[in-house]
């Protein structure tokens, strides 16, 4: 199992000195140390859904969230884009694309809610085969609208997401000869 990073930056809700690291990867880092789980998930036409988390310093993301105690990482994230896009993906159907590592440098105050000194964020993606099926978060949600968006539109809505390398990996998983096209 070999890891190539191809993103390094830290991440702004860390409160220490820290190094957040985008490793592409089809295989999943130790379950105790990972904490939360997102998805790229697109529509048959290539667009991508996003929702808009209504809590300070948020906006637009991708849908995820943390991991519920004995959840297995895959079933977060099918629960998250439930929760907050109303839309129903499978989690057989969810396939991981990698994940974030974060390193402090550290040791934050006890009230910090993650491992230390490493800890990790899943990225998976998912194509529902629809074009542009409907979404709409639950009104107990933490979201607001949710909807499909092309890559430029995302990259736009989404430039400050630490997440945002991963966008490039999943337009050169599925147009490897032309990664610019949108």
């Amino acid at each position: 199992m070999t890891e190539e990073v191809i993103a390094t930056g830290s991440a702004p809700w860390i409160p220490v000195p820290h190094l957040m690291e985008v490793v592409p990867a089809d295989f999943s880092p130790p379950q105790h140390l990972t904490t939360a789980a997102f998805a790229l998930v697109s529509e048959a036409q290539g667009r991508l859904l996003l929702t808009h988390v209504n809590l300070p310093g948020r906006g637009w993301d991708v849908p995820g969230g943390h991991i519920d105690p004995g959840e297995d990482a895959r079933r977060a994230a099918a629960r998250e884009i439930s929760e907050e896009t109303g839309l129903l993906v499978p989690s057989e159907t969810l396939t991981l694309l990698g994940w974030q590592r974060f390193t402090l440098h550290e040791k934050p105050q006890d009230s910090y809610p993650y491992p230390f000194p490493v800890s990790y964020t899943l990225m998976f993606t998912a194509q529902t085969g629809l074009a542009d099926p409907p979404v709409a978060p639950p009104r107990d949600s933490e979201c607001g609208p949710a909807g499909w968006f092309t890559p430029a539109q995302v990259r736009q809505r989404c430039a400050t997401c630490t997440w945002l390398p991963f966008l490039a990996l999943l337009r050169e998983a599925r147009h490897p000869a032309d990664v610019s096209s949108d």
